[in-house]
């Protein structure tokens, strides 16, 4: 902007053009602008401080709940000592958790996470309860998606399969600092597995997670875009290329309910099942922090039924345990609810052309001042919108975002202190220490 401003002084001063405009007109211009940086900045703030205050509101809770289950539930047996300390571990477990899920980090493949989960967990995340062997078996887009005995018509299933994806990106990067997108229903991520076992009754691709699919599909993709470089074409490749055009399932499988599934065989988790259970579609998911909040609360209904604990201190275990799914519903929305796309484009459009107009307004009255000056202001202006990007979202790892990893550290420490120094139970604390 100062070479800008510069070749403006020179057309106005040495070229004598009559190029300036009035101060006036940039005067309400001014006052809207700011509003609007004014407003951009205090929801980007107000979104760093929730975090913030979310954050205290779930350490304060594990710090209580920590308290209340070391001291108020008895230990008779070693299998009840155990028992309670992996219920102390997973609320820990769930603080490190939601800093992973609000990161996008999916799995328990952490190692400040897996320290704190049992050996045998399984989440239901990764697994999908009883297809976790063939959600394990298919982690490779093209040797591990049950097409070795049936590759050929695999791939002639695949170019019907409603895909959208990118010929060069396998997966589109999640980055909540920008705006927010809309769902396109073709998305591999937005599919419903029942409608991927149509086109596969085969394979097991529909227990495959949505990155292995979309991978394979990029592989075809890659495959047919060669195929098409030998051949003469009238269309021109694109970056984005539907692999379906338009098929009656792939218009209406949204609302359609005729590939809806029985009720699964749910095992020992339900005893009983009925016509009026849920369809299952084989979409069921749940986050790992979620998950975690059930196991509690199952060992808190174990230790009910089992007479260990009085009611009153499972109302007081339960509020607790729904604050922390509260807080964790406040984390997501923060997260999934970026800026809208319009208001940061119409921001920063607006700002680029205050800049733009700013040395024809100044220069008849700054002279050579109106260099440095205009300088100045977009300095300020555009560094304003670049706090608003930066604080938007507080969960991830630079250098202005909240430091999640101290949090959880911190929180860890005071919880093992209770653990190894602090009696679960004693009669003369007050007189011996003891």
């Amino acid at each position: 902007m100062s070479l800008f401003s510069f070749a403006i002084y020179v057309c106005y001063e040495k070229l004598e053009l009559a190029i300036s405009i009035p101060l006036s007109v940039l005067g309400s211009v001014s006052v809207a602008l700011g509003l609007l940086l004014a407003f951009r900045v205090n929801t980007a703030y107000e979104r760093y401080d929730n975090g913030r205050c979310l954050i205290q509101t779930v350490t304060a809770t594990i710090r209580n709940l920590s308290r209340q289950i070391w001291i108020n539930v008895p230990e008779k047996t070693k299998q009840d000592h155990i028992q309670k300390m992996r219920c102390i571990k997973l609320l820990l477990a769930f603080f490190v958790a939601t800093k992973h899920h609000l990161r996008h980090e999916y799995g328990t493949n952490y190692k400040d996470l897996q320290e704190l989960l049992p050996k045998d967990w399984a989440p239901v995340s990764v697994t999908h309860g009883a297809k976790a062997s063939a959600t394990k078996e298919s982690t490779h887009p093209v040797s591990k998606l049950g097409i070795r005995k049936k590759a050929h018509s695999m791939v002639h299933g695949i170019r019907t399969l409603p895909l959208v994806v990118s010929l060069h990106d396998t997966v589109k990067p999640l980055d909540n600092s920008g705006s927010l997108e809309p769902d396109v229903r073709n998305d591999v991520h937005n599919m419903r597995r029942s409608l991927i076992k149509e086109f596969f009754p085969d394979s097991d691709i529909a227990d495959s997670t949505a990155p292995a699919i979309q991978q394979h599909a990029v592989q075809l993709a890659l495959h047919e875009e060669k195929q098409h470089r030998h051949q003469p074409s009238s269309s021109t490749a694109s970056e984005t290329r539907p692999l379906l055009q338009s098929t009656s399932s792939a218009a209406t499988y949204a609302s359609d309910t005729s590939s809806l599934t029985p009720p699964a065989e749910y095992g020992d988790r339900a005893p009983f099942t009925s016509d009026e259970d849920l369809p299952d579609q084989g979409d069921g998911d749940m986050s790992l922090p979620l998950e975690i909040l059930y196991r509690i609360a199952l060992y808190i209904n174990a230790a009910k039924s089992a007479d260990k604990i009085e009611s009153s201190f499972v109302s007081v275990i339960t509020n607790s345990l729904d604050t922390l799914g509260n807080t964790l519903t406040t984390f997501e929305r923060i997260v999934h609810t970026p800026i809208p796309k319009a208001y940061n484009i119409h921001l920063k459009q607006g700002v680029m052309l205050y800049i733009f107009f700013l040395p024809f307004s100044l220069v008849e009255s700054l002279g050579l001042l109106v260099i440095p000056i205009v300088a100045l202001v977009s300095f300020t202006l555009f560094g304003i919108l670049a706090i608003g990007n930066e604080i938007e979202n507080p969960f991830g790892y630079d250098y202005n975002d909240l430091p999640l990893n101290r949090y959880c550290d911190e929180l860890k420490r005071e919880v093992e202190y209770i653990i190894y120094h602090v009696p679960s139970h004693s009669h003369s604390i007050l007189l011996d220490g003891q």
